[in-house]
């Protein structure tokens, strides 16, 4: 064995691979997304799929084809896997596989704050490991391959983003030789085919009944397995209040227990199903419990129907019925919980403080701010209505630029634009998604929008990489995850043979691009427009830029100090000092994009 430091991410992708995971698919997503990263470093077969589905897809294959397998993915994309999620539980699968859905308290890199852990156990009923460190989640990932072999249960592990990003030393093993299985597929159709079909040698019974016995039936088994799991166990402590800590929630409570300077009974939580013996054994003697779990009140609800069937009479307190109902936890989140219980007093509403935030924008020398400012110029004139997706152009949302009117999840931004159409607007309204979101989700919003006769224009910001997770390539770019050299797929040719009228600019140049825009807006249909521009931050350290570089420079007799470059353009590079834009060389790009922003031309 061996110590080395290691983030969260890594530790997950070394316990696969060492476990013998040989197909690992994923989609780019924060907190996830080095997992995949690493298990290409590793050598084994590692993609970025289109989708959170896809990978999901083309992981499960890899394991009925008797390799074993593993699908990485934050929150959101397991809710656009849930639709395969909710048949594999069903069909079950053949070598070990792990689904890694990481959660993101707080939402602070997301969209929403989720808990996943309902759609994958509570609905799913898929057991679901959760780490409460580093070294746990890199054990959890070795568990969960061997238990879902043996079982032949898809197993989850759900590591929160506290996990994914936390650094620390893991003992792991360095020459481990997992066995090598020969590639095998084997038809089971009565297995793998899932329909609404008879199943003659069960007297006609359908099959998805079938199937859903058997993963009820498989619940005996897993419940089994959790009572005796090494990431349960119970500390002894003083007092008749005892406390209970899921996942990462385990380690804020024990810095919170050395803060506070008591010995707690504390039972660590790290598995679903519950381990109900345990649980029941635990319990005995005390008159009130604090569950901390992220984030929704999953174990703590778990624990009132269990205590209720076996009549057991216990003040129960979490996030239902005691602690913020959203949010992350922390060790001053649970110190102040464990302060408050003891002092039989509720917990304290938080005092809100108004603190200076960075607002969020793109890099400078982003093409996207460029698309933007030329967008916002277009629609002031207009009055239209800009529907967004994810991706960096996202902060057009926030100040200064203040354009999307709408962001929800990947690829709504298409059939809202057309949905706003739908609902009688009659000023144009603008779908602006990226290149990567466009072929994640995009596409099947843009054959509605074209099959449905709609009238908006959509805007691909195409620029070849999904910047955003850190640059990974997608089907319109010139490599994968392995491979280099490849033919990417034009956005905007698989646009226009889906039927699309194409426009194209390079959102460098903002008249240009003002013009397109108008163009296209003055065309009926579905239009499509093509802003193509290398990611600068990406493609600029490798000497490609989609720009004439410009020594940028303020004539400071011409500006009037109106801070209209700062106020609705947003270049973290241009500021005001003394009543003057002033422009700060040592993160100004030389894109040039500023120049038509400033109407008294200070800005040359």
């Amino acid at each position: 064995m061996q110590k080395q430091f290691m983030l969260g991410n890594e530790a997950i992708a070394r316990g696969a691979v060492e476990s013998g995971v040989k197909v690992v698919a994923g989609y780019p997503g924060t907190p996830a997304t080095e997992i995949v990263d690493h298990c290409a470093e590793f050598g084994v077969y590692a993609e970025w799929s289109t989708n959170e589905k896809h990978a999901f897809e083309v992981a499960a294959a890899g394991s009925l084809t008797n390799q074993r397998a593993m699908a990485v993915m934050k929150h959101n994309g397991t809710n656009a896997a849930a639709d395969f999620l909710m048949h594999i539980n069903f069909t079950g699968i053949k070598a070990g596989m792990v689904l890694i859905s990481a959660d993101d308290p707080g939402g602070l890199s997301s969209q929403c704050e989720e808990d996943t852990r309902i759609l994958i156990h509570n609905y799913a009923h898929v057991p679901v490991f959760d780490p409460a460190s580093v070294q746990e989640a890199y054990e959890m990932t070795k568990a969960a391959i061997e238990l879902s072999e043996k079982t032949e249960v898809l197993f989850a592990l759900r590591p929160v983003m506290r996990i994914n990003h936390a650094g620390s030393m893991v003992t792991f093993n360095p020459d481990a030789k997992p066995e090598v299985k020969k590639p095998d597929f084997v038809i089971d159709r009565s297995r793998y085919v899932m329909s609404a079909v008879v199943e003659k040698e069960l007297g006609g019974e359908l099959r998805p009944k079938m199937r859903h016995r058997w993963l009820n039936e498989k619940q005996v088994e897993l419940k089994a397995i959790m009572e005796t799991s090494p990431f349960n166990w119970v500390e002894a402590g003083e007092g008749e209040t005892g406390f209970i800590g899921c996942g990462i929630g385990y380690a804020f409570l024990k810095e919170a227990e050395q803060i506070y300077g008591k010995k707690l009974p504390i039972l660590k939580l790290s598995t679903l199903p519950l381990p109900e013996k345990k649980v029941l054994e635990f319990v005995k003697g005390l008159k009130k419990l604090v569950v901390f779990e992220e984030i929704e009140p999953v174990v703590e609800t778990l624990i009132k129907e269990l205590c209720f069937e076996n009549n057991i009479q216990l003040e129960i307190l979490g996030r239902d019925t005691y602690l913020p109902q959203e949010g992350e936890l922390s060790a001053g989140f649970v110190l102040t919980a464990l302060e408050n219980v003891f002092a039989n007093k509720a917990y304290p509403v938080p005092v809100s403080q108004y603190i200076p935030a960075r607002t969020r924008t793109q890099c400078s020398g982003c093409s996207h701010r460029g698309l933007l400012i030329a967008l916002k110029e277009v629609v002031k004139k207009n009055g239209g209505v800009v529907t967004g997706d994810i991706g960096c152009h996202d902060a057009g949302t926030f100040e200064p630029m203040k354009l999307q009117a709408t962001i929800y999840c990947m690829g709504s931004s298409i059939p809202m634009a057309y949905g706003i159409k739908a609902a009688g607007f009659d000023k144009p309204t603008y779908a602006l998604i990226g290149d990567s979101t466009f072929y994640h989700n995009g596409l099947t919003g843009l054959a509605s929008a074209i099959f449905n006769k709609a009238n908006i224009t959509v805007i691909i910001g195409y620029n070849s990489t999904t910047a955003m997770t850190g640059f990974q390539p997608h089907p319109g770019s010139e490599n994968n995850l392995t491979q280099d050299g490849l033919q990417p797929m034009d956005p905007g040719v698989v646009a226009a043979a889906m039927g699309a009228k194409v426009f194209r600019c390079n959102p460098y140049n903002v008249e240009e691009t003002i013009k397109v825009i108008n163009e296209a807006t003055a065309e009926t249909g579905v239009k499509v427009v093509i802003a193509e521009a290398l990611c600068y931050l990406k493609f600029g350290r490798e000497n490609k830029i989609s720009y004439t570089f410009r020594n940028i420079t303020v004539d400071e007799e011409v500006c009037n100090g109106c801070s209209l470059c700062v106020r609705t353009f947003g270049c973290p590079s241009i500021t005001i000092v003394d009543e003057k834009a002033t422009i700060d060389y040592s993160s100004c790009n030389g894109c040039g994009v500023c120049v038509s922003v400033c109407k008294r031309g200070a800005l040359k």
